[in-house]
C-alpha cells in the first residue's frame, strides 16, 4: 500500500511542474518546456517501473503467463489475433519464456500512450493526472493488461475526433482493438457523444438504455454471438458497480449545478458530460452485460478531463476554489476506498510484490 501512496504523491508532484504549451508565451524550446519534458519522463519512468517490476500482482497475472506459454506453443487462446502475433514476435526476439519482459513491454506501452492522452486532452495536466491516479485507473492497469492498452489507444483517439480527423480516429481505435476488441465500442459511442443531441435523440437514447431492463436477455444473446468466449463463464452472472454509479451521479450533480456557466458552450466538455450520462445509464440498465465495467471505463475515464475542465471555468473565484478543493478531497477519499478494496480476492492488487527482491 505504501508503494501506491508514495507513487501517487511523487508523480503528482512531478505533474505539478508541467505547464501546457498553449499557456507558454514563447515558442520553441525554453526552460519551462525542458522542465515539462523532464517531469513527463520522470512520471513515465516511475509508473512504468512500478508496473514492470510487479510479480503476481493482479488476479490475471498467472492467466497471462498461461496465455504467453500457449501462444508460443501454438495452442488455442481466447486473446485477440493482434495481441497473439505481437507476443509471438516479442518471444522470438527476446526468448519464449521471458515473461517479465512481456509484462514490462505492455506496461511501457500503456503508460506512454496514457500520458500522451492526458497531456493532450487535459485543461490542467496535474489536476487530470491526479484524478487518473486517485480514481485507480493506473493501478487497475496492473490487473488487465490487454484492456488498458486498448483503453490508452481509445484516449489517444479522442483528439482526432475533436479535430474531425475521422480516419485517424478510426485507425487509432482499430489499433487498440487488435489488442482488445472491446475498444470497438468507442467507435459508435464516441461519435454519438460528439454530436449535438436534439431532444428527440436524447429521448430515443434514453428509451434504448432503459430497454436493457426489459430486453436484457435478448441483448445478452447478441453479445454472446459477437463474443462467444463469455459463454459458460462466471461473467454471465451479471452485476454492476455501485461505486461507479455513485461517482457518476455525483459528477452529474456537480456538472448540472454549473452547466450553464461552464459546460453548455464548450464542445469538449459536452462530449465528456454526455459520456458520463451514458456511463450512468449503462451501469443502471446494463447489469446483464458481461464485465460491464470494461465498457464503462471507456466512458468514465473521461471524468478526469470533465471535472478539472468544468471546475476551472467557474467564473466566481470562491466557487472555483471550493470546487477544486472539493474534487481533490473527493479523489483522496475515493483512492482510500480503492486501496481498501485492492486486497480483495477478485482484485489482488495488494499486497504489492516485485521480482527485484
Amino acid at each position: 500500500m505504501i508503494v501506491y501512496i508514495v507513487l501517487l504523491l511523487v508523480t503528482t508532484a512531478a505533474a505539478a511542474l508541467v505547464v501546457k504549451p498553449e499557456i507558454l508565451p514563447v515558442r520553441g524550446m525554453n526552460r519551462q518546456m525542458f522542465q515539462n519534458r523532464l517531469s513527463l519522463c520522470a512520471i513515465f519512468l516511475l509508473l512504468s517501473a512500478v508496473s514492470a517490476a510487479r510479480y503476481y500482482v493482479g488476479n490475471d497475472y498467472g492467466r497471462y503467463e498461461d496465455h504467453f506459454y500457449n501462444i508460443w506453443n501454438g495452442y488455442v487462446v481466447p486473446t485477440e489475433r493482434g495481441f497473439n502475433v505481437l507476443v509471438k514476435c516479442l518471444q522470438t526476439l527476446f526468448g519464449e519464456e521471458n515473461y517479465l519482459f512481456l509484462f514490462a513491454f505492455f506496461a511501457f506501452v500503456t503508460v506512454f500512450f496514457t500520458l500522451k492522452a492526458l497531456y493532450t486532452l487535459s485543461t490542467s495536466f496535474v489536476f487530470s493526472f491526479y484524478l487518473f491516479m486517485a480514481f485507480g485507473y493506473y493501478y487497475q492497469s496492473l490487473n488487465t493488461v490487454r484492456y488498458y492498452v486498448a483503453a490508452a489507444f481509445a484516449l489517444c483517439a479522442i483528439p482526432h475526433l475533436f479535430r474531425k480527423n475521422y480516419g485517424k480516429f478510426v485507425l487509432t481505435v482499430l489499433l487498440g482493438a487488435l489488442i482488445h476488441k472491446s475498444a470497438l465500442v468507442v467507435l459508435p459511442v464516441y461519435f454519438l457523444a460528439n454530436c449535438r443531441w436534439k431532444r428527440w435523440q436524447t429521448a430515443l437514447l434514453s428509451v434504448l438504455a432503459v430497454s436493457g431492463l426489459v430486453f436484457g436477455d435478448f441483448y445478452l444473446k447478441v453479445i454472446l454471438y459477437l463474443y462467444p468466449t463469455y459463454r459458460d463463464t462466471i461473467y454471465l452472472e451479471g452485476g454492476t458497480s455501485y461505486a461507479n454509479i455513485a461517482r457518476c451521479i455525483l459528477v452529474l450533480l456537480f456538472c448540472l449545478s454549473i452547466y450553464r456557466d461552464t459546460i453548455q458552450d464548450n464542445k469538449q466538455l459536452l462530449f465528456y458530460f454526455r459520456l458520463n450520462v451514458a456511463a450512468l445509464m449503462l451501469y443502471l440498465c446494463g447489469s446483464f452485460i458481461p464485465e460491464v465495467s470494461r465498457i464503462g471505463t471507456y466512458l468514465t475515464v473521461t471524468q478526469v478531463f470533465l471535472l478539472p475542465g468544468a471546475a476551472l471555468r467557474i467564473p466566481d473565484k470562491r466557487k472555483r476554489t471550493a470546487a477544486v478543493i472539493g474534487i481533490t478531497v473527493f479523489g483522496a477519499v475515493y483512492f482510500a476506498a480503492f486501496l481498501y478494496k485492492a486486497y480483495g480476492e477478485l482484485v489482488k492488487l495488494l499486497p504489492y510484490r516485485t521480482w527485484l527482491f
